[in-house]
């Protein structure tokens, strides 16, 4: 799991702000595993299956990563009390690093994010700032207001505090690595009525 965290790290040296050197920063020190039992519902490793399937040939080393680590991974819905069902139903959640991640860090969150493909994510905020790293599928992500923008794998994408954002899969998955920085609570989550 350690080489893990070292290798996402590495990705975000490669990137300049405060929120990858505070997130490299984490990932670098912090040195005590959880003993969480590994659990993964069917559908995401049926998904993971697929997409490790889909980038055999590609050398893309979190992909790499993820595969040589996905048993000691402990999956779950990340429904804040406050998701739909029929939307955390197909969203998986690992949270790597943080106060409930499978290294503890008290200052920040970090983990893997994975949404179902052809599924809308509505309108959501939270104090926490955020970044996401798409490792694997195209989906559509809007930042308050503006117009939704695909977003590719490699591509970084800010939400910062307090702003409404959401995404849309198309017909491929959704996997991407996301970190919390500032006010990492749930507490002030809140997710837009879905009709």
């Amino acid at each position: 799991m350690k080489r893990f965290l070292r290798a996402i790290a590495d990705v975000y040296d490669g990137q300049s702000g405060p929120m990858t050197v505070e997130l490299s920063s984490a990932l670098r020190s912090s040195q005590q595993l959880s003993t969480k039992p590994p659990h993964e519902p069917g559908p995401t490793g049926e998904i993971l299956d697929h997409m490790m399937a889909a980038h055999a040939s590609a050398h893309h080393p979190l992909l790499n990563e993820i595969a040589r680590v996905r048993n000691s991974l402990v999956w779950y819905s990340p429904s804040f009390e406050r998701i739909p069902e029929p939307i955390g139903s197909r969203l998986s959640v690992v949270e790597l690093l943080g106060p409930d991640g499978l290294v503890f860090c008290d200052h920040c969150r970090l983990g893997l994010f994975l949404q179902m493909p052809d599924l809308f994510y509505p309108g959501h905020a939270h104090a926490a700032d955020e970044l996401y790293l798409v490792l694997s599928g195209t989906a559509d992500w809007q930042l308050g207001g503006s117009e939704a923008i695909p977003r590719s794998p490699g591509s970084f994408i800010h939400h910062p505090s307090g702003h409404w954002h959401a995404m849309n899969t198309r017909s491929e998955p959704l996997l991407a690595i996301w970190g919390w920085t500032g006010d990492i609570g749930f507490d002030s989550y809140a997710i837009e009525a879905v009709p």
